[in-house]
């Protein structure tokens, strides 16, 4: 739930020493995104070791 007062968080920012973006953990689209990305990644890499041709 938002609040009134409550500032836009972006879904992207910046590290603290370079120019890497990294997700914001405190947007909840961010958030979703760090939980969704690992998930997803290694779902495909099972599939693809398991559903390649021996």
């Amino acid at each position: 739930m938002r609040h009134e007062d409550e500032e836009e968080r972006p879904l992207f920012t910046r590290r603290r020493y370079g120019s890497r973006w990294v997700y914001n953990h405190r947007n909840p689209a961010g958030l979703a995104l760090i939980v969704i990305a690992p998930v997803v990644t290694v779902g495909v890499l099972l599939l693809l070791s398991y559903g390649a041709p021996r």
